[in-house]
């Protein structure tokens, strides 16, 4: 088949997370089985407009603010040129309306709804835009099937209006990795990684921190990963006498990534919204469990209290309560790595491959419509 994706970002933009990753596993795989794939997504400095990345045939176009725009522009351009049988949008960020623009079957991929949670990352008035683009979802992709990666975002988007029959979920995988050979930490500490962005919670994290560490002094916080707020978090940390205790790496290998997981008590994923929780699984892997946000996406790769610990979202009390039993539980904290383990290494990349390519062919045939 020849399919086009279409998402704002690809695996080499600076901003790209979580989705970009997810999308790659997948297609670099179909690809590698044969099929020609396009992946239709915005430039950023330095960057060429078309190359190949891990099989996929990228091609860069305009900015983030009118990539709706530089979609309808270029989809009868690259039909014409590539001949699609099938469109997959990967809608997380703004949907792009390929029902309307591709005369092709449509596959739509979603990680998360945003729902109210947009208000605590953007200004309102962008805010209210994405909230209301949300809104219009059902109407303008009436008849398009949907693939999801949890449970949680299926239940979010039938409650939309989206007919549940029309709602797949394939999970994300996992990639089995081996933990580093590395000395036990002089200091133990906790691990919060992500893009540092309001809804990532961070703020959460570091009060909770501070809760928990006017009891445990021995330990610290390593927070790792690039973002808009960085350059705000030393100020705060400074004003409450935690600049030794509290480390911020900004970004990090993939190599330092996992060494820093498998030498952390705990992840602290304080997302008040996500589709799954890659990083999760991804710190499961290397014997380490997750104290995370009860919310959509992160209740279903975290399973309370047995793959690790959830807490009320914005909850630093709650969270600073979690990180106190698992870190004074060495019981506990080997238990829920244990069970972590286990549960990742029931996700594959293969498998969700597979199951994604098999939803593409079925509505390429035209049975996205049923």
């Amino acid at each position: 088949m020849n399919i086009l994706v279409v998402n704002y970002r690809d695996r080499m933009h600076p901003a790209a997370g979580g989705a970009e990753k997810h999308l790659h596993r997948i297609f670099a795989r179909i690809a590698a089985m044969g099929h020609k794939v396009v992946l239709l997504t915005t430039m950023f400095d330095g960057a060429k407009d078309r190359e190949i990345v891990d099989g996929i045939q990228v091609v860069r176009s305009g900015g983030d603010l009118l990539f709706q725009l530089t979609v309808a522009r270029m989809a009868r351009k690259l039909d014409r040129e590539f001949q699609f049988d099938v469109v997959y949008e990967d809608l997380n960020k703004l949907p792009l309306f390929t029902p309307i623009l591709f005369k092709k079957p449509v596959l739509v991929q979603m990680h998360h709804l945003w729902r109210s949670s947009i208000f605590a990352e953007a200004s309102f008035p962008v805010a209210l835009g994405v909230w209301a683009f949300e809104r219009v979802i059902p109407f303008f992709y009436r008849k398009q099937r949907f693939v999801v990666v949890s449970p949680s975002t299926k239940a979010e988007l039938a409650g939309m209006g989206v007919a549940e029959n029309r709602i797949d979920v394939v999970y994300n995988g996992s990639d089995p990795v081996e933990r580093p050979e590395t000395l036990a930490p002089l200091t133990p500490y906790f691990l919060w990684l992500s893009r540092v962005h309001r809804y990532k919670g961070i703020w959460v994290a570091l009060q909770a921190f501070e809760i928990f560490a006017k009891k445990q002094p021995e330990v610290k916080l390593v927070v790792a990963g690039n973002g808009p707020l960085l350059k705000q978090l030393p100020a705060w940390i400074d004003a409450r006498g935690l600049s030794n205790r509290v480390e911020i790496t900004g970004y990090v290998t993939a190599e330092r990534k996992r060494e820093l997981m498998a030498g952390a008590v705990a992840l602290l994923q304080t997302s008040y919204k996500e589709g799954w929780g890659l990083t999760v699984v991804e710190a499961a892997q290397l014997d380490t469990p997750t104290i995370a946000s009860d919310v959509p996406g992160l209740r279903d790769s975290v399973q309370d209290g047995t793959t690790g610990i959830l807490f009320p979202a914005g909850d630093a009390a709650a969270c600073a309560a979690a990180m106190e039993s698992v870190y004074s539980n060495a019981g506990l904290r080997n238990s829920l790595a244990t069970a972590a383990k286990e549960y990742a290494s029931t996700f594959s990349w293969d498998d969700a491959a597979n199951k994604t390519l098999a939803l593409l062919e079925r509505t390429a045939g035209g049975e996205d419509a049923k």
